[in-house]
């Protein structure tokens, strides 16, 4: 059942240092959207307990996302993962609300993010940018000039008070 959650129990909570080994392995296990062991690592090594949530379903950490804090307005989702097994099961909808409603509680009026741009075929990367797509945020501009030339397509979403 594509979009609808079935688990028994599904719970939001805010990132402990010791999820990380956890996330490691789901940044891992999406082989082609993040890359390489050592950006999952540079991922991973990002979470902090001040700006990223887990989501744990039936005992076990499925998805995290975490914000980047920039400037005194804008933060920035800087990563986002959920298990494969679980993808198009509400899980990355309850993370990013859960990111939204905290930078609206720290004062901030934007959020933006980074993806692969369209010219990149990889099918995952297709469906990330329709996810944040319906999920309100606009694209803002594509470049070469970040990723070691890659395109990255920049988004970004106005923060609703």
């Amino acid at each position: 059942m594509a979009g609808v959650s079935i688990f028994r129990k599904c719970m939001i909570h805010p990132y402990k240092r010791e999820y990380k080994a956890r996330c490691f392995e789901i940044f891992n296990e999406l082989d082609g959207w993040f890359g390489s062991e050592e950006i999952n690592s540079d991922y991973a090594n990002q979470l902090s307990e001040d700006g990223a949530f887990v989501e744990i379903v039936d005992g076990r950490i499925e998805g995290v996302i975490s914000i980047d804090w920039h400037f005194e307005s804008t933060a920035e989702i800087y990563s986002m993962a959920i298990s494969l097994k679980n993808h198009r099961k509400g899980l990355g909808r309850k993370l990013m609300l859960s990111a939204e409603n905290l930078a609206k509680e720290k004062g901030f009026d934007f959020l933006h993010v980074k993806t692969l741009g369209d010219e990149v075929p990889h099918p995952g990367y297709k469906k990330t940018r329709a996810f944040y797509e319906n999920y309100g945020f606009k694209r803002l501009f594509q470049t070469k000039d970040l990723w070691d030339g890659l395109p990255t397509m920049l988004y970004v979403k106005s923060i609703e008070y």
